[in-house]
Parts: C-alpha cells; sequence; structure tokens
C-alpha cells in the first residue's frame, strides 16, 4: 500500500511524509484436502557479482495453514559505470520465515509469524572510500557486525464478534540488533559496539462496514528497551578500555495511543474521510558520563481529513490536509559517536517534538485504456530536529554536531504518473517528480533544504501479449541537482558542485515454460553510464546483466 499524504490517525503520529506498507502474505487455501504448493528463485547479476536463492512451500487446507521461507544473498564489490570496482561495498545477508495461520471457524481466524534477518558483516562504504574533498577515507574499519532482526507477530480475528463489530488483537516482539566494528582512517585503536532494542507491541482494534463507508477505533501500546555499550582496544599493546557508548545504555521508550477513522460517502459524488489519534510519548534516559538523565514526556494530538469528489465517471478531484508530530527518540537526544558526512555527533537530552502540516491537491482520470494522476503538495515542518555544528572538530577531524530544534523546513513538490494501453498487448507508463525544499536554522539565512532529489521520473513500456513472452524496457533520469544546503556542501557523499544529471536505459525478457518456470534475462544501465543517486554514498552500478528462473508447483 502506498498513501500520500499525513495519514497519522491510522499509521502513527509521525507518519507524516506519506506511508509505504509491506502487507506480509499470510498462508491460505481452499477445501478440507490436505494441499502443498512452492516457489523457488534464483538469480544473478553481473555489476555486483550478486547470487540470491530463496524457496518457499506452504503446507495445509482451509482450518489450518502454514508456510515457510527461507533467502541467502551475496554480492561482491559494485562495479560502477566508471569500470571499477568500488569495495569494499559486497555483503552477505540471509532470511528465514514460519507462518501459521488457522481458521477455526468462519468467524474466527488466527496467525503466528516468525521472521528472522542478518546480515554478518556489511561494510559502511561511504567511511572506508574517500568521498568529495577527501584525499583519504575517513576510517580504515567499519563494518556493523551483525545486523540481525527477530520479530514474532501473533494476530486474532473475530468477524461480527461483540457488539457486532470486527476485531483485531496484534502482539509482537522485535529484537534488532545493530553492532559495529570501527577504526578511524590508520588509527591504532579499533572500537568494538553492541546495540540492541528489544520493541514490544500490543494493539486491539474493532471496525464496521456499512453500505455508507467504514470506521474504526483502536489502542496501541509499545514498550522499547536499548541496550548499548563500547569497547576500544589498542591493536599495537592488545590492552582493552570501555568507552562511553553510543546510546545510553538502558534507555526506553513507552508509546501508547487511542484512535479513530471514518470513511463515508456523504452523498453520491462526495466521498470523506476523518481521523484522530491521541499520543503519549515517554523517553527515559539514565545519566551518563557524556550526558545527564532524562525523561521526556509529552502527549500530542494528531489527525487527518480527505475528500474526494467524482466530478464525472471518468474524473475525480482529490484532497487530503493533516497535522503530525514527531517526539525526539533515543537516537535523537542521547547519540554519542561517528556519523555520515565526516561527523561527529555529542548528545542533547533537551529536545522537543517536531511538528507538521501537509496538504495535497489532485486530479485522478480513468478510463479502460488509460490511468492518470497529477497530485500536488506542501508540507510544512516546524521544530525541525536538524543537525548543528558546535563549532568544534575532533582530533581525527570530523566535525563535531548536536541535534537542535533549530530548523524550519517548507517542501513543496509535484507528482504525475500515466498508464496508457496503447494496444492489446502494448502499454505504456510515465512517472515523473520534483521537490522543492527550503530550510531556516536559527541565527542562520534561509537555504536550501538538506538532501531534496532533482527532478527525476521514468518511462517504460511494456509488450504481453497473453503468451509465453513479456518484454520491457525502460528509461529512469533525473536532473542535477544545484540547490545545496551548507550541510550538503560539507557533506562528503555530495559533490559540492551539485550532483550531475543523468539517465540510463535498461530492457527485460521475460518467457514462461513448460507453465511451472519462469525465466527472465535483463540488462540496466545498458550504456555504462557513470552516475550517482542525490545523497548515496556510492555510485550507481555500471551496466548490469541480471538473470533469474523461477519454478512453481502446486
Amino acid at each position: 500500500e502506498v498513501l500520500r499524504g499525513t495519514p497519522t490517525s491510522l499509521y502513527g503520529n509521525d507518519a507524516v511524509g506519506g506511508v509505504v506498507q509491506l502487507v506480509t502474505r499470510v498462508p491460505e487455501f481452499e477445501g478440507a484436502a490436505t494441499q502443498a504448493r512452492g516457489e523457488a528463485f534464483a538469480s544473478f547479476d553481473t555489476a555486483e557479482l550478486g547470487k540470491t536463492v530463496r524457496g518457499t512451500i506452504d503446507f495445509g487446507n482451509n482450518a489450518l495453514a502454514s508456510s515457510f521461507s527461507a533467502e541467502y544473498l551475496k554480492t561482491g564489490n559494485r562495479r560502477t559505470g566508471s569500470g571499477d570496482r568500488i569495495g569494499p561495498s559486497g555483503y552477505e545477508a540471509k532470511a528465514a520465515r514460519l507462518a501459521v495461520a488457522g481458521k477455526p471457524t468462519d468467524d474466527r481466524s488466527w496467525s503466528f509469524d516468525v521472521h528472522y534477518l542478518e546480515q554478518p558483516e556489511t561494510p559502511r562504504v561511504d567511511e572506508l572510500v574517500p568521498g568529495f574533498g577527501q584525499s583519504e577515507p575517513s576510517s580504515s574499519e567499519f563494518f556493523f557486525a551483525p545486523n540481525r532482526r527477530i520479530f514474532v507477530h501473533g494476530k486474532y480475528t473475530v468477524a461480527e464478534g461483540p457488539a457486532g463489530l470486527d476485531w483485531n488483537a496484534d502482539v509482537a516482539w522485535q529484537r534488532i540488533d545493530a553492532d559495529r566494528i570501527s577504526r578511524d582512517f590508520e588509527a591504532t585503536d579499533r572500537r568494538r559496539e553492541s546495540n540492541s532494542s528489544d520493541l514490544y507491541g500490543l494493539t486491539l482494534s474493532a471496525s464496521r462496514l456499512t453500505d455508507l463507508g467504514s470506521w474504526i477505533v483502536g489502542a496501541e501500546l509499545y514498550h522499547d528497551e536499548v541496550g548499548s555499550q563500547r569497547l576500544e582496544v589498542d591493536l599495537l599493546t592488545g590492552s582493552s578500555q570501555t568507552l562511553a557508548s553510543r546510546f545510553p545504555d538502558g534507555s526506553r521508550v513507552r508509546q501508547a495511543a487511542v484512535y479513530g477513522n471514518i470513511q463515508r460517502q456523504v452523498s453520491d459524488r462526495h466521498n470523506l474521510s476523518f481521523g484522530v489519534r491521541v499520543s503519549n510519548d515517554d523517553v527515559t534516559l539514565p545519566v551518563t558520563a557524556v550526558s545527564s538523565a532524562a525523561d521526556i514526556d509529552s502527549t500530542d494530538v494528531s489527525g487527518d481529513l480527505g475528500w474526494i469528489f467524482d466530478v464525472s465517471e471518468r474524473w475525480h478531484i482529490l484532497a487530503n490536509v493533516g497535522l503530525g508530530f514527531r517526539a525526539p527518540n533515543v537516537f535523537d537526544l542521547g547519540t554519542l559517536g561517528n556519523r555520515p558526512g565526516n561527523r561527529f555527533n555529542v548528545p542533547n537530552t533537551t529536545l522537543d517534538s517536531e511538528r507538521v502540516t501537509q496538504a495535497d491537491l489532485g486530479v485522478r482520470y480513468r478510463t479502460d485504456r488509460m490511468r492518470f494522476d497529477l497530485m500536488v503538495y506542501a508540507l510544512r515542518y516546524d521544530d525541525r530536529i536538524t543537525s548543528v555544528g558546535t563549532g568544534d572538530v575532533t582530533p581525527d577531524g570530523r566535525d563535531i554536531v548536536r541535534s537542535v530544534n533549530a530548523a524550519e523546513s517548507s517542501i513543496r513538490g509535484v507528482e504525475a504518473g500515466v498508464d496508457v494501453r496503447i494496444g492489446d498487448a502494448l502499454s505504456a507508463r510515465a512517472v515523473l517528480n520534483y521537490s522543492w525544499g527550503e530550510q531556516e536554522v536559527t541565527g542562520s539565512d534561509p537555504e536550501p533544504a538538506d538532501r531534496i532529489p532533482p527532478l527525476n521520473g521514468n518511462v517504460m513500456l511494456s509488450y504481453d501479449a497473453g503468451g509465453d513472452y513479456r518484454l520491457e524496457s525502460w528509461i529512469r533520469f533525473a536532473d542535477a541537482q544545484d540547490r545545496l544546503s551548507a550541510r550538503d556542501v560539507r557533506d562528503s557523499r555530495i559533490d559540492p558542485q551539485g550532483t550531475p544529471g543523468w539517465a540510463v536505459i535498461g530492457a527485460r525478457l521475460e518467457k514462461e515454460y513448460a507453465q511451472h518456470w519462469q525465466l527472465s534475462v535483463a540488462v540496466d544501465n545498458l550504456l555504462d553510464k557513470r552516475y550517482r543517486v542525490h545523497g548515496s554514498g556510492l555510485d550507481a552500478p555500471g551496466r548490469n546483466l541480471m538473470i533469474s528462473a523461477r519454478y512453481t508447483w502446486q
């Protein structure tokens, strides 16, 4: 699901820039007989020497179904359009998922889900490769080792339960380990960090679907515990010492909220939606050697209002307005250590919430052969948390910064997209996006906002006659971006003269074989263009040949 606007009532008070939600597939079968189905997939690409293998098997019937899947990915150093392989940039990842779902009666269902993901050692490329304005890299070592996520989720649903409502209850636990190994360039001291987060969640909602629309009310409760330790080892002597951790060890975050949202067809041509959320955020940080203890408790209201006007069967007008806020978290308040862009962050435990006001207006056109959308939007940040220099520099040359509520930003933009069926087998799609941002940091003149992408888009042609073959080709492009903030200019990932524009072309051919096989051959950046997406710490892949095979059975 992709939602524009500020849908804070349903997705949280900090959903201030739109929402992209991935809905995990739940295993499901029809009929009482035991059934099985599965899928296997393998791929290889030449730009990063990437190899992927994954498989899924589902087993069960309409009353009880299960699914198990696993995936392994390994890449090498990236080859860019210059012809060079930039390294170290390769990494390894492995993941697995087990899901079980039951439907004891027609109106009751439950599911249980376990996810595991690990990247054993992932290099921070922009720290290990010299950036713009640098003659040497910032670090000799910088690895996330490991990055790991464990997620456990249980869900229970009752249709037309008490009070005639549909009830949903969710309980979940997530563990994230974000350990690091780092060493400044040519330094003899290696730092090892252990950073973890244990997040517990409980949600309950009740909803009803009526002839005129729908409504939902719910409550949420989250509790997050942060663990953090740091050790420094002298490579010459082997001695070690404990350092102040990246985050205050034992920090806690509690979030509680109640919300409601209603969507209603108020007339034949008008559809309205309205939602409100009341949230409480309580962040507790213990005292450390470099920062004082803090307990920030804030309660605030966020909400959203939407309108759809059916001008005709083909033309529709859409509008949304929303208010949101983002309370400071442990990262904002207590981070101590290196940050991207050759910076070193020191804690600030006196931050307040950011506040956002957003509005958008658009038109939508639909026929059997064409879909067109045009949206304009404006977004205003007040009390935005930003990284501000203290005027000091670390011994190894990093700018010392701290987070403060010192910025006000405005972002405006246009999004346009069109899908056209040119013939029975040929279709085209085009997307164009433009954003413009300005910010003002206390004590400074207005300037361009940080890391605003340039004008960008893509055009794709697809041929699908309904047979065994499908063909598509595309061009992706971005204009130059030379509207840079002072922070952008100092960021070693961004050319201080601006990021040049670029365009790349590619194509893909897919073939169905013997009903069960799908083979795909694709090439991207066909002309081997050297380019960088604005704000990235690494040039994009050069010419890339991708081959994949998928086998499905049931």
